[in-house]
């Protein structure tokens, strides 16, 4: 899934990545998996970023949450952001990874703090030795990742297919109900899974606007 990186210009945030990163020592893996791999989990991956900020003084601190949009197919999704500070004021959100829907509870909150774990890692630079030996979990969330870029492109399609049926004076409309600006097509080749499917819905929504216009004529 493609990261969307939203940021204004952060020159003492950047300088505190940088010497948080130089001063990053790889997490241990404490942790093992259900077929007998090792591998750091969440709160490893916290606690080497954690450390490295307090040796380097640079400054920064960071928040996880799992956004959730409704999309035009009635199903919930859901999605990591990660959200760097600095001591500046000035910040970085982050779009990570999906998180798998589950009407277990259990199997819910392990899903949200895998992708935690991945989209903490890719913020940060972090890349445990040997990574690939979490094998079979990242075989599954790799087969999981490959489904939601087909969704996502499927959707992206069909948006571009409908807007071009849309009436052009709807289109700023439709556009800013994402608090963006139209740019045809290239646009929403650029736009989240997340994005997509609230396009998706603002566009049926519109041509519905337009459906009932006609009828009431």
């Amino acid at each position: 899934m493609r990261q969307n990186i939203e940021f204004k210009p952060t020159p003492e945030l950047n300088d505190g990545l940088y010497k948080l990163q130089m001063a990053m020592k790889q997490p241990d893996k404490t942790k093992t998996g259900v077929h007998g791999s090792k591998y750091a989990d969440l709160n490893d991956v916290a606690n080497a970023i954690r450390k490295a900020n307090r040796e380097s003084n640079a400054g920064i601190a960071f928040v996880q949450s799992v956004n959730s949009e409704l999309g035009p197919d009635g199903k919930e999704h859901m999605q990591v952001m990660t959200i760097i500070t600095h001591t500046s004021g000035e910040y970085m959100m982050i779009e990570g990874l999906p998180v798998s829907g589950s009407n277990n509870s259990q199997e819910a909150m392990k899903a949200a703090t895998y992708a935690k774990r991945g989209s903490l890692m890719a913020a940060f630079g972090v890349t445990p030795k040997d990574e690939d030996d979490d094998g079979e979990e990242m075989t599954e969330l790799q087969k999981h990742l490959n489904s939601e870029l087909e969704q996502k492109r499927a959707v992206q399609a069909k948006c571009i297919e409908l807007l071009k049926t849309v009436a052009k004076s709807k289109l700023d409309m439709i556009w800013a109900t994402l608090g963006m600006t139209n740019e045809g097509a290239n646009q929403v080749k650029k736009l989240s899974f997340a994005k997509a499917n609230a396009l998706y819905g603002a566009i049926r929504y519109a041509m519905n606007e337009d459906l009932e216009e006609v009828t009431n004529d």
